[in-house]
């Protein structure tokens, strides 16, 4: 079942609860309670106001920032390459693999390009 049919299912449980509670007030004649579950009813409907909730401003926030820590967290484990000139004009590439430790640091784009290859990692 989905997230959006959960949640659907949970705001009718609310809804039903709230309606039976509610009449129960009616019948014992408790103004007092049936004016406190009106009020609960009025926040429930401002909360959710007949749209749904996933698409809210907060929720489209909080999936934006998922996002971005899932991305963050998937580059923690990606090889990190370098590549630069040292003071004669010579290139050199450094490779690490975050998770073993391995390093490899070669002027040979050869070199470099076998040691990705052997420590490349499906996803």
């Amino acid at each position: 079942m989905s997230g959006t049919s959960l949640l659907a299912r949970h705001r009718q449980n609310i809804a039903a609860s709230l309606a039976r509670r509610l009449e129960a007030a009616r019948a014992a004649n408790n103004t007092r309670l049936m004016e406190l579950l009106k009020q609960e009813e009025r926040q429930l409907a401002a909360e959710y106001g007949g749209r749904d909730p996933f698409s809210s401003a907060l929720f489209r926030g909080l999936r934006h920032l998922w996002q971005s820590l899932k991305a963050v967290l998937a580059a923690c484990d990606e090889l990190r390459v370098r590549q630069w000139v040292d003071g004669s004009g010579m290139v050199w590439w450094s490779v690490q693999d975050p998770i073993t430790g391995e390093r490899l640091c070669t002027h040979s784009e050869g070199e470099l390009m076998e040691w990705i290859e052997k420590h490349q990692r499906e996803d």
